[in-house]
């Protein structure tokens, strides 16, 4: 899966099988850097901030915050097997992560950056 960051200067892209996220630049597609996922990373998410982007991993048991301008990862949260898509709130406050394996949906406070409960989807 690939995004572009919303400022359009950047392509973040989840390398399955290589286990990676790469932030490309996105005027020369060089590489600005490379930071291990977990198992299958599938997707990630910017907050409406732009702070930090959420990274699911469909093979493991945690999603990734990253860093959006340092591109390091900052937390590491604990929320289920195969998380797929995310989404935000309105306001933004909480995300929304999908939970293929349990077919449930993990709400992520973002302001504590933790699990904050599981819904049955």
């Amino acid at each position: 899966m690939l995004r572009v960051s919303p400022d359009g200067k950047e392509v973040w892209v989840q390398t399955a099988e290589a286990n990676t996220n790469v932030v490309l630049d996105a005027s020369n597609l060089a590489v600005l850097a490379t930071q291990p996922c977990g198992r299958q990373p599938v997707t990630n998410a910017w907050t409406r901030d732009r702070r930090y982007s959420v990274l699911t991993n469909g093979q493991d048991t945690f999603a990734q915050i990253f860093d959006a301008r340092t591109f390091k990862e900052v937390k590491r949260l604990t929320i289920g097997q195969g998380a797929a898509n995310i989404g935000f709130s309105k306001d933004g406050r909480p995300a929304f992560i999908a939970l293929r394996g349990a077919n449930e949906v993990g709400v992520i406070g973002l302001g504590r950056q933790a699990l904050v409960s599981r819904v049955l989807a």
